[in-house]
């Protein structure tokens, strides 16, 4: 509970269609306790969407003059994300209890992109980085799985990495 109720890190996110406009009936935000992070998509209308979570809406921040500014974090800073490009980040959505990779340096530089249905929501929870091994499998998996979620990350890889001692097999 503690996750989602805290404010300190909380951001609040622009939800961007491809034609590059905010849809307003997504409703998207992040929260961080310590090294704990979460994210919630929830997409509020009867229709389809899909966009790309990637700036903050602006908020005000205080400065020493007691001058207000207005700000802006990208959702890697708020999720705390590496632009590392041989990282990659792991996480788990609470609601369906599937697991997703997406490449750091793509979160980084794109934001996440997610197609959401009729009132459907996404609550992504276990953050945690990984980085690339020497055979590059967490980078061919990621390609394989292209966005899809699993029931799990080391399943998958177990299985992509016995791929080829499997099919003749079959």
């Amino acid at each position: 509970r503690y996750l989602f109720a805290e404010v300190e890190s909380f951001l609040l996110y622009d939800f961007y269609t491809a034609g590059g406009n905010v849809d307003e009936n997504v409703f998207a935000y992040s929260n961080r306790t310590g090294s704990e992070r979460s994210l919630v998509l929830y997409h509020n209308r009867y229709a389809e969407t899909s966009g790309w979570v990637r700036t903050s809406a602006a908020y005000a921040v205080k400065g020493a003059d007691g001058e207000k500014t207005l700000m802006q974090k990208t959702l890697a800073e708020g999720l705390g994300i590496s632009a590392d490009p041989h990282s990659y980040l792991i996480f788990r959505d609470a609601l369906t209890n599937l697991e997703y990779i997406r490449s750091c340096q793509d979160l980084c530089e794109r934001g996440l992109y997610a197609e959401l249905h009729a009132y459907q929501g996404h609550v992504f929870v276990d953050f945690r980085e990984v980085h690339e091994n020497r055979l590059g499998q967490y980078g061919q998996l990621n390609a394989a799985l292209n966005g899809r979620g699993v029931p799990s990350i080391a399943e998958a890889l177990k299985e992509l990495f016995l791929a080829p001692v499997h099919a003749p097999l079959r």
